[in-house]
């Protein structure tokens, strides 16, 4: 069992029972990086050479230079650029092209982030299985995304045998209740665009897309410039 540094970032994010509680707990643990990494650990020998030598994803690039920091991004860059045009050689385009490729699937943040939430799965795990009020407080969430589903999935191998089947239980019911309610909503979309049900209201339909497509890959889309 891991560490437990986060059950009071947990028991707070559940306490909200506002969308998956594990992308909200992801989600302030990816800004604490990116505030992080722009701000006085830029400058730490250490940092630097784990950013130099991991790079960043696009997603992460982006929250970086709209974090309101561009100097220390400008840095960042400036000694990643140094980093890379040591192993861009096209005397060697065998070596150039392996290392390109690991740094296309590298990114420092993302590494840093999925570090933290082992942890986080486990503790979620460990206060189900110890706390009664956090027990009662799972089974009330409204969503738990697929990618977050089947993470906890793989965490409750922790557990002994009964409690892990009680554990999936719980989980299961929540997902599942949440996708009758994403099932029901799209399909009332799509009949919104049949003549029979043109005056009839939208009810909670009109994000559904953008509801289902988080609760399949845990990010919310931008919502398109449609009227509907």
């Amino acid at each position: 069992m891991a560490e437990h540094l986060y059950t009071i970032a947990i028991n707070e994010h559940f306490g909200k029972k506002c969308g998956c509680p594990v992308c909200s707990l992801y989600s302030m643990l990816e800004k604490n990086e990116i505030d992080t990494i722009t701000g006085a650990a830029m400058m730490e020998p250490s940092v630097r050479i784990e950013t130099n030598r991991q790079g960043f994803c696009y997603d992460h690039f982006c929250q970086m230079i709209t974090n309101g920091k561009r100097l220390p991004v400008a840095l960042i860059l400036q000694s990643h650029l140094e980093e890379i045009r040591a192993h861009v050689n096209s005397a060697k385009p065998d070596a150039s092209e392996k290392y390109l490729s690991n740094l296309e699937h590298s990114c420092y943040v993302c590494n840093r982030i999925a570090e933290k939430m082992e942890s986080v799965y486990s503790n979620i795990v460990y206060l189900w299985k110890t706390d009664e009020k956090f027990r009662k407080l799972f089974s009330e969430q409204p969503r738990i995304c697929l990618p977050h589903y089947r993470a906890l999935l793989a965490a409750s191998k922790e557990l002994g045998r009964k409690d892990r089947l009680a554990f999936c239980e719980s989980l299961g019911k929540v997902t599942e209740a949440s996708l009758d309610v994403l099932e029901g909503d799209i399909d009332w979309f799509c009949r919104k665009f049949d003549y029979r049900y043109a005056k009839e209201d939208w009810k909670n339909s009109k994000d559904a897309i953008e509801r289902t497509v988080q609760a399949l890959t845990s990010k919310l889309p931008a919502k398109a410039n449609e009227d509907v």
